[in-house]
């Protein structure tokens, strides 16, 4: 009999695929561009047009969260994931057969609108039907994926730069495809979200799905209540982007949009994109060497991930997310100024001179991979999720990868330039992006540890002074009634 635990991390687990999806594509879109064999059959790419094509999948991945919120309310949460990978599955198969350049630009574009719909659903419906005891280590199961999938797509195209021909390239398409099929496929035997259940006023479907994936039926009728309680009190109206941001929902929404899109202001995804270039410029002559310490790059990612994973429920929220901060801006300040000091740029190529400064920009990229994939990376989606109220959470969480991909989308396509126009600006700039968000979180960022989602609620709406407080904390609620609580569990 496979426990009720089990069960969950399964449908994590599956769901997830959408993010191994979108780490595949991030892993191996890099070294696809940078192979002999796909300049030779669709010739080769400027810097401009190489981050026009890498970042146009975020341009439509943007777009296509916005309205995942819709979709994610009208259909539910399970059927938001299955449409965005129908969409995957198509846009893979036409990157995959593409004759052209301008087929694999359309292609991505179609991938991206795929990408952005099931990966903003995702994170909603792990949090929505997890228990709070286990809540963020379920939800951190997407990012796990995203890493192995980054991890595979390395060494996927690593190992499909040997073969000759169109096929070279063509394979890291066919894999995604193929993954895609997998999550389409199983989709349709997951279980509905039990707050989109209730949200709806299928209340004995939202019961019966509770007692499912509860270790104890006795708190299924709590947790019930808790949920109607919670939406009845917001009210039976369809919630509205416009809501987001009424005084009582617009610190928490703010905050949870902002954290999602300075995430990327970090320059992650400048890492993880364009992985090749940053190793040639430290000092890597063989783009198969360049292409192999990308693939270590990856397996850092996937194997720091793995601590939060496991411990993000006994961490909490704030010290990975300030902690975390701290560390990825030093590393990339530590490298902008190596650069400073023995870099350069002859010929129209970005250099960096001595053996020692270039393996400790090599270690210092190593160790950036590393803090971000234990903290950002894995608590900010759910962090960013937990704090919205159920009634808005798909409409907010949708805004949330809206400014996520916006903002990736940016850094996506002017990286190329930025890396060859500047040694050591590009890792100022990100490095000074990452301090600014780390005092944002230190200041403004309530610890939600060990909450319900329904009780998280209730803790944006304390008085400031009181979120700072262990005890005797003062609560204003809604009818404007103040009430001393006892906390139990410490809220920053």
């Amino acid at each position: 009999m496979v426990s009720v635990t089990t069960r969950i991390y399964l449908i994590a687990l599956h769901t997830s695929l959408a993010g191994m999806l979108w780490g595949l594509d991030t892993g191996s879109i890099g070294p696809i561009t940078q192979m002999e064999q796909f300049s030779s059959s669709i010739g080769h790419l400027s810097s401009g047009v190489l981050g026009i094509y890498v970042a146009c999948i975020l341009l439509s991945a943007s777009l296509s969260s916005l309205c995942s919120g819709y979709i994610a309310d009208l259909l539910s949460r399970k059927y938001g994931i299955l449409t965005g990978g129908i969409v995957v599955l198509l846009g893979t198969i036409i990157s995959a057969s593409a004759k052209t350049f301008p087929v694999l630009v359309c292609a991505r574009l179609i991938t991206g609108i795929g990408q952005g719909q099931s990966i903003s659903v995702v994170t909603i419906y792990l949090c929505e039907i997890s228990p709070q005891e286990i809540r963020g280590t379920v939800a951190t199961v997407l990012q796990l994926l995203i890493t192995i999938g980054i991890a595979l797509g390395y060494f996927v195209a690593y190992a499909s730069s040997r073969i000759g021909g169109e096929l070279a390239w063509r394979t890291p398409f066919i894999l995604e495809a193929g993954v895609a099929v997998v999550l389409v496929s199983g989709m349709t035997f997951m279980p509905y979200s039990p707050r989109w259940l209730v949200q709806k006023g299928r209340i004995d479907e939202a019961r019966a799905v509770l007692q499912k994936f509860r270790t104890s039926s006795e708190f299924v009728e709590d947790e019930l209540g808790l949920i109607k309680g919670s939406l009845e009190e917001q009210s039976r109206e369809n919630a509205s982007y416009r809501e987001m941001f009424q005084k009582r929902y617009i610190r928490r929404s703010v905050l949870s949009v902002f954290l999602m899109s300075f995430e990327m202001l970090c320059g992650i995804d400048a890492v993880l994109y364009y992985a090749p270039i940053l190793f040639t410029q430290a000092g890597f002559t063989s783009t198969r060497a360049a292409f192999l310490a990308s693939g270590v790059s990856g397996i850092i990612n996937l194997i720091f991930t793995i601590p939060a994973q496991l411990w993000v429920d006994k961490w909490g929220r704030r010290f990975p997310l300030i902690g975390g901060g701290i560390s990825i801006a030093t590393c990339f300040m530590a490298i902008g100024a190596l650069y400073a000091i023995y870099g350069g740029i002859a010929d129209g190529q970005v250099y960096l001179s001595g053996k020692g400064p270039q393996w400790a920009v090599i270690i210092l990229i190593y160790m950036f991979v590393a803090s971000f994939s234990w903290s950002w990376a894995v608590v900010i989606k759910i962090y960013a999720c937990e704090i919205i109220p159920t009634r808005l959470r798909a409409k907010t969480c949708a805004v949330q990868q809206l400014g996520n991909w916006l903002v990736n989308f940016t850094v996506a396509l002017t990286a190329p330039l930025f890396l060859r126009a500047s040694p050591s600006g590009p890792y100022f700039f990100f490095g000074s992006a990452t301090l600014f968000t780390t005092a944002v979180c230190h200041f403004l960022m309530p610890e939600t540890k060990g909450k319900s989602l329904e009780e998280i609620e209730d803790l944006f709406e304390m008085t400031p002074r009181a979120m700072g407080s262990n005890k005797g904390v003062i609560r204003l609620r809604p009818a404007h009634k103040v009430e001393n609580i006892e906390s139990k569990n410490s809220v920053v």
